[in-house]
């Protein structure tokens, strides 16, 4: 299956011998975890497409889009939508085989790729927008032109996306095995190079600049006392912490299983499965840290419209703005909430 990865075949040598009756066996079994797995991917599937649609609906109606971190969190969510809506195909994969021919296998697979590229990309240019705000602070770098450089980022993360997925795209078909088709990848040995290259342009060289900029930013901040500014840090950290301790520890074992063989390390081939499951259940991650950053109050008035007054502010909602609509008693507001529930 080319998203339980596209180098992860190199280690699985398979040593065959044959029985006393003749025939065919493999020496080394691998642990079974197709089920399993499928069971997670499910889960991951409906948490994240009832999450980050929730989150898209909020960005889209309450939240003002001429902010660049508001534009960055509704392309992220639509990269973590685009992943998710990957899942159910792996499933059915996972379940029986891949039923949906080479095109599907080629598009999933790309689809899969840019969600994860774009993802990073874009959680790049956030850092960078951070350390221009909090650490350069020029006056040249006004709010029209964070916000021209914001679109500019977020086209660029889709076009670098598009791009980096395509050799793996295009590498993918449904192939047989037995009586089964699998949509797998059809990268060879000498393939490795490419990966390796991938590895290090689009993860360890976005993650060395992430480090140093939060670094200098971290600095900036212990000799500031904005408030907003470290709000909005936090939570752009949070969310970059969450990519790469999702994602870290998967392409790790990448590189690992493709020098050692997972039957002769048993352990190594489970601690893959659950990493890749971890990193897999990142596309949860952000509406999670998104509504954990607002008041729990003010989120579930806006979605469950306490007031219709209250949609047309694209601000953020809390008991201020429920007064401002000529209601001064705080009970009315708990009440109104409690009645949406």
């Amino acid at each position: 299956m080319a998203l339980n990865n596209t180098y992860e075949n190199y280690s699985y040598d398979y040593n065959n011998s044959y029985d006393e009756e003749g025939n065919l066996s493999t020496m080394c079994e691998v642990y079974d975890d197709r089920k399993p797995t499928a069971v997670c991917y499910a889960t991951i599937f409906c948490m994240s497409f009832i999450g980050n649609g929730l989150l898209l609906f909020s960005l889209l109606c309450y939240e003002n889009l001429k902010r660049p971190t508001n534009l960055f969190l509704l392309c992220l969510t639509l990269f973590d939508l685009l992943f998710t809506l990957t899942l159910p195909f792996w499933c059915v994969e996972l379940f029986h085989h891949w039923v949906f021919g080479d095109v599907t296998c080629k598009f999933m697979t790309g689809a899969y790729f840019v969600g994860i590229y774009g993802s990073l990309m874009l959680l790049t240019a956030m850092t960078l927008d951070r350390f221009a705000v909090v650490v350069v602070r020029g006056d040249w770098f006004t709010r029209d032109r964070r916000l021209w450089c914001a679109r500019a980022a977020c086209a660029g993360a889709w076009i670098i996306g598009l791009i980096a997925s395509m050799r793996d795209s295009m590498a993918s078909k449904a192939q047989k095995d037995f009586d089964s088709y699998f949509c797998e990848s059809t990268h060879t040995e000498d393939d490795k190079v490419g990966y390796y290259m991938q590895l290090v342009l689009l993860f360890l060289v976005p993650f060395v600049l992430i480090v140093f900029c939060y670094t200098k930013i971290l600095l900036t901040l212990m000799s500031t006392a904005n408030r907003q500014k470290h709000k909005t840090v936090i939570l752009v950290l949070c969310i970059v912490i969450a990519f790469f301790v999702c994602w870290g520890p998967y392409h790790i074992l990448i590189v690992l299983m493709s020098y050692y063989d997972p039957c002769k390390y048993y352990r190594l081939n489970i601690a893959f499965i659950i990493c890749r499951i971890l990193a897999f259940s990142h596309c949860c991650m952000n509406p999670v840290l998104y509504f954990l950053r607002a008041k729990f109050t003010s989120v579930v008035s806006r979605l469950l419209c306490c007031s219709p007054e209250l949609g047309r502010n694209r601000g953020t909602m809390d008991l201020s703005d429920f007064r401002t609509q000529g209601n001064t008693n705080e009970r009315d507001f708990e009440n109104c909430v409690l009645n949406s529930l």
